[in-house]
C-alpha cells in the first residue's frame, strides 16, 4: 500500500511539473525562441519600396553609419528614426508557425501578387534583400504575411497602417526648422529680433527708433517656433503653380532667419480664401503645407515683442505728446495790462 501511495505520489509530482511547464511557456510568450520572419540586416539596407495598387513610395539611404541619411525619391529628408525603427521591427519579427500554406489561403488572406494591401522591398547594392506581401488583419495589430516565393503564411505583430504608400507620412516633417537657436529673426517690413549678450533686442522698422529691449518671454517663444518649425506635408504642384505671382502677392511674408548655417529665408504664404497657410525656404525645393496656429504664432506684431517696460515709457511718451499737442496756447499778456 505504502508503495502504491508513493508511486501515485511520484506521479502527481510529474504531471505538476508539466503544467507548471506549460504556464512558463504561455507566460513567456509563444513567440520565445521561434524563428524571424525575415533574415536581413538593416544597416545592410540602401532602398525601401512600400507599394499598393497604383501607389508606390521610395526611400533611399546616403552615407553610412551615423552620418546616414534617408530621403525621398526626388531628393526630400524623410524621417529617419521612422524608418530605422520599421527596419529594426521586421529584422526581429517572429514568424512562431504558419497558419496557412495554400495557394487559397493566400487569396483569402490577400498576400499574392496580384491581390494585396501592402507589398515591401528592401534592397541594396546587390539586390533584394527581402520581399514580401502584407495583407488582411487577422486581430488587433495583427497582419497576414507571406514572402515572395514562399508558401507559409503567418500572423505577424504588424498594422498596415504602419507601412504607409503616402509620402508626406514619411517625409521630415522638421525639414524647414532652423539649426539651433535662431541668433536673429527678421520680418520683412516690420521687425527684427535679435540676440545680444544674451540679451534679446527688438527694432520697428517702421518706427525707425533703433533697438529697444524685447520681452525675453515672448523673443524665446518665438525663436522656439522656428528651431522648432514643422510642416504638415508637401504642397501638390498644381496647388504651388496656382501662384505664379507669389512675390507680387499681398498676402505672402517673408522672414530672414540667422542660426547655425548662416541666413535662410522663409516665405510664407496665406490662402485667405481657404484661410491655408503654405510655406517654402531658400534651402530646400518645394512648397510645404503649414498649420494656422502655426503661421499666427510666427506674425506676431512689433507690440508684442517690445519688453513691458519699453512699453509704458512710449505709452507714457505718447500720451505726453498728446495732452501738448492738445493744450491751447497762451499769449502774452500786454505790458500795460500786467502793470493796471
Amino acid at each position: 500500500m505504502n508503495k502504491r501511495i508513493g508511486w501515485l505520489g511520484g506521479l502527481l509530482v510529474a504531471q505538476l511539473l508539466i503544467v507548471a511547464g506549460l504556464l512558463v511557456g504561455s507566460v513567456t510568450g509563444s513567440d520565445a525562441g521561434a524563428e524571424r520572419f525575415l533574415a536581413f540586416d538593416p544597416a545592410a539596407v540602401t532602398k525601401f519600396t512600400v507599394a499598393e495598387a497604383d501607389e508606390a513610395v521610395l526611400l533611399l539611404r546616403e552615407g553610412d553609419g551615423d552620418a546616414a541619411v534617408w530621403r525621398l525619391q526626388g531628393g526630400l529628408p524623410a524621417d529617419g528614426g521612422k524608418m530605422n525603427e520599421l527596419l529594426d521591427k521586421f529584422a526581429d519579427m517572429a514568424a512562431p508557425w504558419p497558419v496557412a500554406t495554400s495557394s487559397d489561403s493566400a487569396e483569402r488572406f490577400e498576400v499574392t501578387e496580384s491581390t494585396h494591401q501592402r507589398r515591401l522591398t528592401l534592397e541594396n547594392d546587390d539586390g533584394v534583400l527581402a520581399d514580401f506581401f502584407l495583407g488582411t488583419s487577422p486581430g488587433y495589430r495583427r497582419v497576414h504575411a507571406r514572402a515572395t516565393g514562399e508558401d507559409e503564411i503567418y500572423s505577424l505583430d504588424f498594422s498596415n497602417y504602419e507601412a504607409p504608400t503616402d509620402a508626406d507620412q514619411w517625409l521630415d516633417k522638421t525639414l524647414l526648422a532652423s539649426v539651433g537657436e535662431p541668433s536673429s529673426i527678421v520680418l520683412d517690413g516690420a521687425w527684427r529680433l535679435a540676440r545680444n549678450e544674451g540679451q534679446w533686442l527688438i527694432e520697428e522698422m517702421a518706427a525707425d527708433a533703433g533697438d529697444a529691449p524685447a520681452d525675453s518671454e515672448a523673443a524665446d517663444k518665438l525663436a522656439g517656433r522656428f528651431e522648432d518649425l514643422r510642416v504638415l506635408g508637401t504642397v501638390s504642384d498644381a496647388a504651388a503653380e496656382g501662384d505664379e505671382e507669389a512675390d507680387e502677392d499681398p498676402a505672402t511674408s517673408l522672414f530672414i532667419v540667422a542660426d547655425d548655417q548662416g541666413e535662410h529665408r522663409l516665405t510664407l504664404f496665406h490662402d485667405e480664401d481657404e484661410d491655408e497657410y503654405s510655406i517654402t525656404s531658400n534651402r530646400i525645393d518645394g512648397r510645404f503645407e503649414l498649420a494656422a496656429y502655426i503661421a499666427e504664432q510666427m506674425l506676431v506684431d512689433a507690440a508684442e515683442l517690445q519688453a513691458k517696460e519699453a512699453e509704458d515709457d512710449a505709452g507714457d511718451e505718447a500720451d505726453s505728446a498728446a495732452e501738448d499737442a492738445a493744450a491751447p496756447e497762451v499769449a502774452d499778456a500786454p505790458v500795460a495790462e500786467q502793470a493796471g
